[in-house]
């Protein structure tokens, strides 16, 4: 009997000495494939990507918050159509953030977007339009450049509004203008060289290539001044 049992586990151990050799071969040949790297190109415009991300039928709703934002404001939807631009788009959970840091009349954080004047709104939205395109493939290694948006001149002038999206402890910014960079380093060891917006916000999702442009999605709220 004892030498039977010797006899199975002298099998058993060939058996496991067999399997982790082959998958030690296998990670050694696959180590060596050639890379496939995600085609950041997505074919089609900012404004269909936006509406994609809203009410489509395939049920991802990640920008349908934002997408009700463009439609209350009554902002001119082409101009998610144009090209040689940069847009930073709000998720879900950006918009929330905004709700919550930006005081309606009332003076009490918002839980939708016609608490908030239209002209307020579309204002913010067009902040976050850049004129230019500004990602991982365009902007300068260890540098960050500070650039127009679609905002007009002088809306967010520092003013203590409830509803101009104004954080009063930062310097005004009355040209209306986006620091963006990338940042040498990993924060937290959660991203690699992300995009930086204002020195507050790091991108979520970047460098997302439209046929008229780069998207950059974020998930908190994007002050409108530029720290000094």
């Amino acid at each position: 009997m004892k030498s039977i049992k010797k006899y199975n586990y002298c099998w058993l151990l060939l058996a496991v000495s067999s399997v982790m050799f082959t998958s030690c071969y296998k990670m050694q040949t696959d180590y060596h494939r050639d890379s496939q790297p995600l085609d950041p190109h997505i074919n089609k415009s900012a404004w269909q990507f936006i509406k994609d991300k809203s009410y489509a039928t395939n049920a991802d709703t990640l920008m349908r918050y934002m997408y009700d934002a463009i439609i209350y404001s009554e902002m001119d939807t082409t101009e998610y159509t144009k090209t040689n631009r940069t847009f930073v788009l709000l998720n879900n959970t950006a918009v929330k953030s905004v709700w919550t840091n930006v005081k309606t009349a009332a003076n009490v954080a918002g839980k939708k977007w016609d608490e908030y004047p239209k002209e307020a709104v579309r204002n913010y939205l067009k902040y976050l339009i850049l004129d230019g395109v500004y990602d991982h493939y365009t902007i300068p290694a260890l540098e960050d450049v500070t650039v127009s948006t679609l905002a007009p001149k002088g809306y967010f002038g520092g003013t203590a509004s409830p509803v101009g999206f104004v954080i009063p402890a930062f310097i005004p910014n009355t040209d209306s203008k986006m620091k963006i960079q990338v940042v040498n380093s990993s924060p937290s060891n959660t991203s690699d060289y992300p995009i930086q917006l204002n020195d507050v916000l790091n991108v979520t999702t970047s460098s997302i290539l439209a046929t008229n442009g780069t998207l950059h999605v974020i998930n908190a709220y994007l002050t409108t001044n530029i720290p000094q």
